[in-house]
């Protein structure tokens, strides 16, 4: 068998190691797939049960029988574990890991192994990832779990410890902008200016292509970045609206909040432009770099992080979102805020 796994785009270190696991005939009993949203881990498990699974020589060909059966999700050797939504928070309860415990040590009777991805594996409860733990610690020799997560750190370390982590990053710029041409048909000044904003994630990139809502979301952003120049409470907090609806949305706007701050840096320091995510938006950086300084910028960054852990520790989402452009303006309007907030922030 020759595995080579085409459908992904960059991750050549993680498809090399899989690649040689699978062909050596070396699987590991546990993997983690960890690293930023929108790298295709998800899709990476996918790649992996049906290269494991794939009836053709050159694995996965993606057309056969059992490739099409493992991306509808209906193969009878592989179980795709979502997180439940009946309580307040997506959850893996640790009734759903006792079901995938009892099922994991009946042998397969269409295959060699049996493959189980927890594809939002950060979602475990306490329980349900002690549940997993012996599991991993002695696993029948017919099965795989991959363990999927943006989120590492809220694994219990000895979950960690009983996988291989496999670390997904970002894809480099020229990579992405020959998949966006060559894919998505897209010109090359487009498929440069995308790339650049993508910042090195694809999924991020062929959603911007294909969403207009997240079109608007951009220009909604562009916006509140505007409004907290102007040094208005109230105008500011009106145009982070859009930050306050749904949790992913607040977090997504958190991520290009950093990368503009990023980009603001690079300006401040004179870096070069071929540096910028925003490359498309220099104009307007330039202009907003003059409200910044290397401490306000350092103390913006902080903000960001404070927020993005206080809406995964599951915080009031708009509390959370207006004391962050609240404490943005204070930071324009008086650079000297930053050490008190600063402070605030360590403490």
């Amino acid at each position: 068998m020759k595995v080579s796994f085409k459908r992904m785009i960059g991750q050549e270190q993680v498809k090399k190691l899989l690649s040689r696991a699978l062909e050596n005939g070396q699987l590991s009993h546990g993997y983690l797939f960890e690293g930023p949203e929108g790298l295709g881990k998800r899709k990476m498990a996918k790649e992996l049960a049906a290269a494991i699974f794939c009836s053709q020589e050159d694995a996965p060909c993606g057309s056969c029988n059992a490739c099409r059966q493992v991306e509808a999700e209906t193969h009878a050797e592989f179980r795709w574990i979502r997180s439940s939504e009946e309580g307040k928070e997506p959850t893996v309860s640790v009734d759903m890991i006792r079901n995938l415990v009892k099922d994991i040590y009946l042998k397969p009777y269409e295959t060699d192994y049996k493959i189980y991805v927890i594809p939002e594996a950060d979602t475990m409860t306490p329980q349900a990832q002690n549940a997993l733990l012996k599991t991993l610690e002695e696993p029948p020799d017919h099965s795989v779990i991959i363990l999927v997560t943006p989120e590492p750190e809220r694994l219990l370390p000895t979950i960690l410890s009983r996988c291989q982590r496999l670390v997904f990053r970002p894809v480099k710029k020229e990579v992405l902008e020959t998949y966006l041409q060559e894919e998505k048909q897209m010109t090359p000044d487009k498929a440069k200016t995308l790339a650049a904003f993508a910042n090195g994630i694809p999924e991020r990139a062929v959603e911007m292509l294909e969403n207009e809502t997240y079109q608007q979301e951009y220009k909604d952003f562009l916006q509140l970045t505007d409004s907290i120049m102007e040094k208005n409470y109230g105008l500011a907090i009106e145009k982070g609206e859009f930050m306050q609806q749904k949790k992913n949305q607040a977090m997504w706007a958190l991520a290009f909040w950093q990368e503009w701050l990023r980009d603001l840096h690079i300006i401040l320091m004179g870096g070069s432009t071929d540096l910028l995510v925003h490359q498309n938006q220099e104009s307007r950086l330039r202009k907003q770099a003059a409200f910044f300084n290397e401490n306000t910028i350092q103390t913006a960054q902080k903000l960001m992080e404070s927020a993005r852990e206080d809406i995964r520790t599951h915080g009031n989402l708009s509390f959370i979102v207006e004391t962050l452009l609240i404490n943005l303006v204070k930071l324009v309007k008086d650079p000297s805020q930053a050490d008190q907030l600063d402070g605030f922030l360590d403490s």
